[in-house]
């Protein structure tokens, strides 16, 4: 029976074909076939290149490749799903995708070659014609479908099935229904095969990518095994919230993170030379930000979320991710619990570094920080944990702050107006006193000068008398240190029957720093 369907599907497509060389083809095909390519690949198929793929042989009996999705398919796919969820099956047969494009059935799949032991790579011009294969051929699986789900960042799957394996290239590698992988040597490469039936013609229309760089495992896999004493950890650096279909984000909050090449390598070494079933998880962990708590305890939190290295994607749902304000941080780390080991954790946004004073001022502060990578703006909190500005760049002025007084500053970086970074250090930093003025100026006693001046918030305050205006002529600096004096007695020995010029100033140290305020104006008396 099986033989007889395929007999029919042959003779059918080779009805269609001889039809389409007689009629002329239609216009809107040629188009929708060009605007898929150009809307999703500008530069062609041809010029995609999947991720190599990554072999899990913890099973011999079935060899597993886990590759990440290109950027460019990803969205292909994405987009295709989400056309057929907004699918009114009582109103159109086909989705708005499908109309667009005038095509039906679109399938994205996997193309796996294989060579072992240096043989060469088993691809002809057969492996052209997806639909007209099995899906084993010569012994070494030929396609896989690539999935279209908007969680599908990474797919997992079967590159060799030992019994499958019945003749061809893997045969003479196969010892009681599992692959020798001690002996032989076996590389693999994969390329994206896209292929849909154009509503026009009902022809199977095929598109491939270029091949992948090749992987190699069995033999060539290092069986003995250093094992690392720190993990690398998952770049999260570059976090996306998904919107809901209003374009206003609500309860749902989605990150993605990349697997670096030195995970999915530890990855793979560890699980076929040292034998480990899934060795290395991913812990991705939330937090609700309240500056005024500790975010993350020792232990793993409530809304930790444990995945596989084949997954890059974290998925947060609940009542408190709903408030519009709400800010949240994320980080990640690897844990190998069968060998009693883990990574340093890594935050989402990174830390806010390198903050100071650039500008001081009477009322106002500006401050600069270092750059943070992937930030879209930042936020500045008080001692109180209030939030007193926000930036778009690595620097900021703070206003309508009070003169002589210090304050404490701290800064972190905003990605996508949700997750947030770990705060920069505390800067302590004191704005300038006001100007000091002299409310009086005596010389009652022989050689003395008594100075009244106003009270003005800071630390304390400096004195200067000189013989000229200048004070270039400098007689006597003199430190004030407790801001509540107001007045100050200085004998002038040297300017006895001469004019004596003074001015006072008014300083603050906070944090280990002292800012000056401006001098107030001079005022000047002849020294008994």
């Amino acid at each position: 029976m099986k033989k007889r369907c395929i007999e029919f599907v042959k003779v059918f497509l080779a009805l269609v074909l001889v039809l389409s060389m007689i009629i002329p083809s239609c216009p809107t095909r040629v188009k929708a076939a060009g605007s898929v390519l150009s809307d999703y690949f500008s530069k062609g198929l041809d010029k995609v290149k999947p991720a190599n793929p990554v072999i899990d042989a913890n099973d011999a009996s079935y060899i597993y490749a886990t590759i990440k999705q290109d950027d460019l398919m990803l969205k292909l796919i994405r987009d295709y799903d989400q056309s057929l969820q907004n699918l009114d099956y009582d109103v159109a047969e086909y989705c708005d995708f499908d109309l667009k494009y005038d095509l039906t059935a679109l399938d994205i799949g996997y193309q796996f070659d294989i060579s072992v032991d240096g043989s060469a790579w088993q691809y002809n011009k057969s492996f052209d014609d997806c639909y007209s294969m099995d899906r084993y051929s010569g012994g070494f699986t030929y396609l896989e479908g690539a999935g279209t789900s908007c969680t599908d960042n990474n797919v997992t799957l079967t590159v060799m099935e030992a019994g499958a394996a019945d003749s061809g290239i893997l045969k003479k590698t196969v010892k009681n229904g599992e692959f020798d992988l001690k002996n032989h040597v076996y590389k693999i490469r994969v390329r994206y095969a896209l292929m849909y039936m154009d509503l026009k013609t009902e022809e199977w229309v095929n598109y491939f990518s270029d091949w992948s760089d090749e992987t190699s495992f069995g033999k060539t896999t290092n069986q003995t095994l250093e094992i690392p004493d720190e993990f690398p950890v998952p770049d999260m650096s570059a976090p996306r919230r998904e919107l809901n279909e209003d374009g206003v984000w609500g309860s749902y909050v989605s990150a993605m993170f990349d697997i670096s090449k030195d995970i999915t390598d530890l990855e793979t070494a560890l699980t076929v030379g040292a034998g480990l079933f899934q060795p290395l998880m991913i812990v991705c962990e939330a937090a609700v930000d309240d500056p005024t708590e500790k975010k993350f305890e020792d232990v793993s939190l409530a809304n930790a979320v444990w995945m596989s290295v084949d997954r890059r994607g974290i998925g947060l749902n609940g009542h408190d991710y709903t408030e519009a304000k709400t800010r949240i941080l994320l980080r990640t780390k690897i844990v190998c619990e069968q060998l009693d080991k883990s990574s340093k954790y890594d935050y989402a946004v990174d830390q806010v570094k390198n903050l100071k004073v650039k500008t001081t001022k009477t009322t106002s502060l500006k401050l600069t920080w270092s750059k943070v990578a992937g930030a879209e703006s930042y936020e500045i909190y008080d001692a109180n944990n209030k939030l007193v500005a926000t930036s778009k760049t690595n620097s900021v002025t703070i206003k309508k702050l009070k003169a002589g007084t210090g304050y404490d500053f701290k800064v972190r970086a905003v990605v996508d107006k949700v997750f947030v970074g770990l705060f920069s250090d505390v800067l302590k930093a004191p704005t300038k006193p006001k100007k000091v003025g002299i409310s009086s100026l005596k010389s009652n006693a022989a050689d003395t000068v008594l100075v009244n001046y106003k009270k003005v918030a800071g630390t304390g305050y400096e004195l200067q008398f000189a013989t000229d205006k200048k004070f270039k002529n400098n007689l006597v600096k003199a430190k004030v240190e407790d801001i509540k004096t107001v007045s100050y007695t200085e004998k002038l020995s040297k300017a006895t029957g001469k004019t004596c010029y003074v001015r006072v100033r008014a300083y603050i140290t906070y944090g280990g720093k002292t800012v000056y305020g401006a001098w107030g104006k001079v005022k000047s008396i002849k020294v008994k």
